[in-house]
């Protein structure tokens, strides 16, 4: 029987074989299976599905063992990423522009504030709120989901509340339209 090496490399991949020409098929198999392990991740992504398949390479024999997942199960897109942006066009002139130093429920009441003003909605989602602050007021510096959603539920349970929800809509209260009106006071004319 002929001897045979062979040696492969794809940007970071080595793989050096050496073997009788008899086990020349059952190397190639693995070698193809292996192979298509690391490529067929990315086409599942690509195609929505969650597990690869890897396909039968001729000549093979299934031993009943399930080859291991490459895959890792990634989280949940988080909320507000395919939420829709609010369509509104912003007059700094009369609510000015969120601050950074602004904790995340004082940018998410300066918003509901500005959005009723602007574009005459009186609630909004929290994922769509998330969204518009973050397309509009990159600035200000972006809010994280988890970061909206705990912040505006322990502003609901204050006394006086500034938020309410219903439905999974966010709304102002009037000490939430006092304190946005204070938070544009102190960004159109700040203090000395």
């Amino acid at each position: 029987m002929g001897k045979f090496k062979v040696h492969l490399k794809l940007q970071g991949l080595e793989l050096d074989i050496e073997g009788d020409r008899s086990d020349m098929p059952a190397i190639n198999n693995a070698v193809a299976r292996e192979i298509t392990g690391l490529i067929q991740p990315v086409v599942a992504l690509t195609s929505g599905t969650s597990e690869p398949t890897l396909p039968t390479i001729e000549g093979e024999t299934d031993n009943g063992k399930k080859p291991a997942s490459r895959l890792r199960k990634r989280p949940s897109a988080a909320p507000g990423s395919g939420a829709q942006v609010i369509d509104f066009r912003h007059d700094s002139a009369l609510y000015g522009n969120p601050s950074q130093n602004w904790s995340v429920t004082q940018k998410a009441i300066w918003l509901l504030y500005v959005v009723k003003g602007i574009a005459q909605l009186n609630e909004v989602a929290a994922p769509q709120l998330l969204a518009t602050f973050n397309e509009n007021f990159r600035q200000a510096k972006t809010i994280h989901p988890p970061h909206l959603t705990r912040d505006l539920n322990v502003a609901k349970g204050e006394n006086p509340a500034p938020v309410g929800e219903h439905k999974g809509m966010w709304y102002l209260t009037d000490e939430g339209e006092r304190q946005a009106k204070e938070l544009i006071q102190s960004v159109l004319t700040p203090a000395s």
